[in-house]
């Protein structure tokens, strides 16, 4: 019956919150210690992400298994097309409606840690890379990629002192 697996949806999104905050709280805690740089703790706070991750990638393997129970509302690829069949279908659409912005609410809060995620790996990559930038500014002959060209190329550093003369 229906009923049964909006419970477990209910108890699924629970987790999936309580899983998007944690990865929040990570993201922002790696984040933070970028900023001040305090590398050292970079290590330790790393682990936590991973391990959020982890726990996250269980969790839309739980979704998959959810979305192909036989008491599921009919076939669907996603939760969100689940749970607008069952809007159709049965007398719990306020249920189904009020799961459906549960979802689309937790869609945003995971795209916007990603959105963090994927920034803060670019701020470490070029953090890492500091004192090569460095090197190409002052060195007359220096190698300097391109690194976001899909032609990457060299073109030779330098110039810094050079125009500073």
């Amino acid at each position: 019956m229906t009923t049964q697996w909006l419970t477990d949806l209910a108890s699924y999104l629970d987790q999936l919150e309580e899983t998007a905050a944690e990865l929040n709280a990570a993201v922002q805690t790696n984040r933070s210690l970028t900023r001040d740089g305090a590398f050292g703790s970079l290590h330790e706070a790393t682990v936590g992400l991973q391990e959020g991750l982890s726990v996250m990638e269980r969790l839309l393997e739980q979704r998959r298994t959810l979305l192909d129970r036989a008491d599921a509302p009919g076939p669907a690829y996603s939760l969100r097309d689940a749970l607008t069949l069952l809007m159709r279908q049965t007398a719990d659409e306020a249920v189904a409606r009020s799961m459906l912005e549960r979802c689309q609410a937790l869609s945003r809060q995971i795209d916007q840690i990603r959105e963090d995620a994927l920034a803060l790996f670019v701020c470490q990559f070029h953090l890492a890379d500091t004192t090569s930038h460095f090197l190409r500014l002052l060195l007359p002959n220096a190698e300097v990629a391109d690194t976001y060209s899909p032609h990457a190329r060299a073109h030779q550093g330098g110039s810094l002192l050079d125009q500073a003369g």
